[in-house]
């Protein structure tokens, strides 16, 4: 029997516009967290602890990540 995961919070670092947010997810994946930022992994890197993560990676509750914006309009 597959019991469902409670959400998780995530604390996030954005740079390069120098703020800091906690965001709630569901599935724990990377690739949700960016989605809630309004990124994708094409325009953005998320790094925990000195590294970069995949976008299928999971988090767990209290992460401290860093999330840096890697492609600017223009």
């Amino acid at each position: 029997m597959h019991v469902p995961m409670p959400g998780i919070r995530v604390k996030v670092r954005l740079i390069p516009e120098g703020k800091n947010a906690v965001v709630e997810l569901e599935t724990r994946r990377v690739s949700e967290l960016l989605r809630k930022l309004g990124y994708s992994f094409d325009d953005a890197v998320v790094i925990k602890n000195g590294r970069p993560l995949l976008e299928e990676e999971e988090l767990d509750n209290d992460d401290e990540v860093t999330v840096i914006r890697t492609a600017s309009g223009g």
